[in-house]
């Protein structure tokens, strides 16, 4: 993988807080997964998104509290996001500053990606992650869903709360914590992790007291705007991970959507190291490793999801991939 995925360390506000609460040590936690004391100290500082994904498992297991992502999630508001965040409240609704987040996510964390879609009088907020961790990824994933809703009142009122949540994975917390933090119901070993809201919250209006907030953009912002459609890696693998279930992710399509030639895609995939059926094929099973380790989907409809003819078609590329069954990956990692 050449891509080096990084999220700045202001992702983690809240947890010295709840470390300190339930009476753990920051600095034991951060130095055995190899990050400075001073990490924390500045926001902007960017951190390897696998140390922050094994700092809270590793904090939710030592201080034995598995609604972890949840709880820091809970001291999070707009003011972490940074630029992104001065980005955001520059939108006049939420509907253009769904837009707005799902474009440039990237400034704060480029290791996800988030996708609005329609749905029936309903809008949903898709989590599409472009890395996977096998192992404790849980509580970041709870993290970072929490965090968002509470990105969203921050924006458009206090009283806007998600109609339902779903997670990809099986839940590690007693589910009144999640009824708890999220204030709605909250679904498991779905498709996607995501926000469902009343398709009229897009038209709210950011509020007036975030707006007073914000500065003017200044030549360093735009560069970092600039930079983020200069990653041709990051484009491809998130509109791979977007297109997967409904099974665009052809060449010609992607293509398409970045506006390109699929030989020019090739070629300047190419001129990378990179090959666009490798990319897809590691996508595929970066989704297929994390949904058999972390949740009870069926197999038959993750093979589905990921876009396979059928179960023995995904089965037979898991086991090349992984060296073993998706049965037996499932049972080695619960």
């Amino acid at each position: 993988m050449s891509i080096r995925y990084e999220v700045r360390s202001a992702a983690l506000t809240g947890l010295p807080e709840e470390i300190a609460r339930l009476g753990g040590d920051l600095t034991a936690l951060l130095e055995r997964v190899g990050l400075d004391p001073t990490a924390l100290a500045d926001g902007d500082r960017m951190i390897r998104i696998e140390q922050l994904i094994r700092l809270l498992a590793e904090a939710a297991s030592c201080l034995d509290c598995a609604d972890l992502g949840l709880r820091v999630a809970s001291h999070q508001n707009l003011e972490m996001l940074g630029l992104l965040g001065r980005l955001l409240v520059r939108e006049t609704d939420l509907q253009s500053a769904f837009t707005a987040a799902q474009r440039y996510l990237a400034l704060h964390n480029k290791a996800e990606h988030w996708r609005l879609v329609p749905l029936n009088g309903q809008v949903q907020i898709l989590r599409i992650e472009h890395f996977f961790a096998l192992e404790g990824a849980q509580y970041y994933r709870e993290m970072a869903i929490a965090a968002y809703a509470r990105m969203v009142q921050s924006m458009g009122g206090g009283d806007l709360r998600p109609l339902r949540v779903t997670f990809s994975h099986s839940p590690v917390a007693a589910r009144a914590s999640y009824r708890q933090y999220l204030g709605c119901e909250v679904y498991f070993d779905q498709e996607h992790d995501g926000l469902i809201y009343d398709a009229r919250v897009l038209q709210r209006p950011v509020l007036s007291m975030a707006k007073a907030q914000t500065q003017r953009l200044d030549g360093y912002l735009k560069s970092l705007l600039e930079s983020l459609q200069q990653n041709l890696e990051l484009q491809v693998r998130s509109l791979i991970a977007q297109t997967l279930g409904v099974r665009q992710h052809s060449l010609e399509h992607i293509a398409k959507l970045l506006d390109l030639h699929p030989r020019t895609l090739q070629r300047r995939l190419l001129e990378e190291g990179l090959c666009f059926r490798q990319l897809v094929h590691q996508v595929k099973m970066d989704h297929a490793g994390w949904y058999v380790q972390a949740s009870n989907m069926p197999l038959t409809l993750l093979a589905d999801v990921l876009g396979y003819a059928d179960q023995a078609a995904f089965s037979r590329a898991f086991r090349n991939h992984f060296g073993q069954s998706p049965s037996a990956w499932r049972q080695a990692h619960r």
